[in-house]
């Protein structure tokens, strides 16, 4: 996979997670980015976000790695 793409994707999700209020409510955030992840994101996207949260998920925000566990694992 190209790096370019992760960064862009975990960039992506990062925000989402922001977005969603991770600092308010990091498990409520989780969920919601959880369910944004299912619902906008293209097969190939989660696939590849997943990938590389199971290869050590570096620069992932501490809110999509509990939505990546909780939901995806």
């Amino acid at each position: 996979m190209a790096l370019k793409q992760i960064d862009h994707l975990v960039k992506m999700a990062n925000q989402i997670a922001l977005n969603t209020g991770a600092r308010v409510d990091a498990g409520l955030s989780a969920q919601r980015t959880s369910e944004h992840i299912r619902k906008f994101w293209t097969p190939a996207m989660r696939d590849q976000l997943l990938t590389h949260w199971r290869n050590g998920g570096d620069g992932l925000d501490p809110v999509v790695v509990s939505a990546l566990d909780a939901f995806f694992d």
